[in-house]
């Protein structure tokens, strides 16, 4: 158990010779929930965006398979709760809220743009996974 009480994700594994891998699946389920990294991709190109904005630029290119609301929302939620972005409400009329990269988000960031160009690499290459 840690100091929250919660059991260690490793906590069992440590005998192993391999390292713990588990939080390496907890956040890969994340990543691979449809439309994660394309949010966390986006806003590490920019400083911050506004819901609609960011809705808004997911939508370029897209004619189908667009991100609802609810996805969108849910998903933001998600990276909120894994530390991963900052939410920031402006007291405005109307109210403002803008999404940035937390600075754990943008490590992850960093470390998964060698994976995207990989990808669009391969993309080109026609290779299929």
């Amino acid at each position: 158990m840690n100091q929250e009480g919660k059991k260690d994700l490793c906590q069992e594994e440590s005998q192993l010779a391999v390292p713990c891998f588990a939080p390496a699946l907890k956040l890969l389920q994340l990543l691979g929930k449809k439309w994660s990294i394309q949010i966390i991709y986006l806003l590490s190109t920019n400083e911050s965006f506004r819901y609609n904005d960011l809705q808004r630029t997911l939508h370029k290119g897209w004619t189908k398979n667009r991100i609802s609301d609810t996805t969108l929302s849910k998903r933001l939620q998600e990276l909120l709760s894994a530390g991963l972005l900052r939410r920031e409400v402006f007291q405005e009329a109307p109210p403002r809220v803008e999404y940035q990269l937390s600075p754990l988000g943008e490590e992850l960031a960093k470390a998964l743009q060698p994976l995207i160009d990989w990808t669009i690499t391969k993309c080109h290459q026609k290779i299929t996974f």
